[in-house]
């Protein structure tokens, strides 16, 4: 669940931003969950204007997202596993999930992370992460708090539409937990916030935080050699998987 959620904020804590040239960001991240546990990793993250890939060589696991094909790839080398999920796949599970979503378990879920449509949006003055001046912002939606530092300055390469695709995306994916609708708000309200975020932190949510800081800033071409999938493992399609087992659950 925690390397869950620590890979799609990796993906997400970016806002739209006008298309520029390839981003290399380290990032020291921590996670804890429920039960106290945690991990620290430093994570390196690579944006061009067809790939997003964050690699975390502590965990062995990286996130590949695909924009051209709209396909986010879970790459575990201690498994050898690759878990595919496609744009499509994910809002049809999002959908099957919405219609199965009954009164009575969207009061409980609301009751323990908080209503979605209960949410504020501030500015919290400057910061400085990684020597670039950054602006803060802070995001409460329902139990959930979001600190975010974000530079302005720095633009994304990918195009703008894919970029809010990759959000509808994540949100699909999660709008299947239980907390699924206050997440999807909570990128909802990210995805508004101009420029990339180099700083974050999440709590309020059954005891997890989750911190990422940036330590290194790179702008520069990537070689492509960066984005590719590594060849021998086995390939899951967890979007096929999560549509049956919705459909499983329906019937």
């Amino acid at each position: 669940m925690i390397r869950l959620l620590k890979a799609v904020f990796s993906v997400l804590l970016v806002s739209s931003a006008a298309i520029a040239g390839d981003l290399t960001i380290t990032m020291n991240a921590h996670g804890k969950g429920p039960m106290g546990s945690g991990s620290n990793s430093v994570q390196t993250h690579y944006y061009s204007s067809k790939f997003m890939r964050m690699n975390d060589p502590a965990n062995q696991v990286d996130t590949l997202m695909d924009y051209g094909t709209m396909t986010s790839y879970t790459i575990n080398h201690k498994k050898k596993l690759i878990q595919k999920m496609s744009f499509q796949d994910a809002v049809d599970a999002m959908n099957e999930a919405s219609s199965q979503n009954q009164e009575g378990m969207s009061a409980m879920m609301n009751a323990m992370f908080g209503d979605p449509d209960n949410f504020k949006v501030t500015e919290e003055g400057k910061d400085s992460v990684a020597g670039r001046s950054c602006n803060k912002y802070k995001i409460l939606v329902g139990k959930l708090v979001m600190e975010l530092s974000n530079d302005p300055t720095l633009k994304m390469p990918m195009p703008e539409v894919s970029y809010q695709k990759m959000v509808k995306m994540r949100g699909a994916m999660m709008a299947a937990m239980p907390s699924g609708k206050a997440f999807v708000r909570l990128y909802e309200e990210m995805s508004k916030i101009k420029g990339l975020t180099l700083k974050s932190h999440m709590t309020g949510m059954m005891g997890m935080d989750i911190q990422s800081e940036a330590t290194a800033v790179k702008e520069g071409a990537i070689d492509p050699s960066v984005f590719a999938l590594p060849s021998g493992y086995q390939m899951e399609d967890m979007g096929a998987k999560l549509k049956a087992q919705m459909a499983k659950q329906h019937h």
